[in-house]
């Protein structure tokens, strides 16, 4: 299940980086092609499969399953070359993305920092 065997915790948060990973780059790339007419946003879709997962009744084992998804957003298009991001919202999304992928980089370093601790009889 991860590192640190059986710790659903640690399994959930470097899950939750990879997702953030991944969203990252997903609106770098909105963001680069902010100007291509034609281009259609990317969205990244991941906590509300976790939820899912979690809330039902979902083996823990197969938490590995649910993984991050990419979808184009493919209905809206606000301008008349078709090109549907919004460079503002896309800032802000980045900003979020960011914060999120940091909180969960000091949750592992506060974790890996007790294991630390309680190898060290502390």
């Amino acid at each position: 299940m991860g590192l640190v065997r059986g710790d659903l915790t640690y399994f959930l948060l470097k899950k939750s980086l990879d997702a953030y990973f991944l969203r990252h780059k997903v609106i770098a790339n909105n963001i680069a092609n902010a100007d291509t007419p034609g281009f259609k946003r990317g969205e990244v879709i991941f906590e509300e499969k976790l939820k899912k997962a979690l809330g039902g009744n979902f083996p823990l084992n197969k938490l590995e399953e649910v993984k991050p998804e990419i979808v184009l957003d493919l209905n809206s298009s606000w301008r008349e070359d078709f090109n549907n991001v919004d460079i503002e919202k896309e800032m802000v999304n980045l900003s979020k993305s960011s914060l999120q992928y940091n909180l969960c980089i000091q949750l592992i370093d506060k974790k890996f920092q007790r294991i630390k601790m309680a190898i060290q009889g502390k």
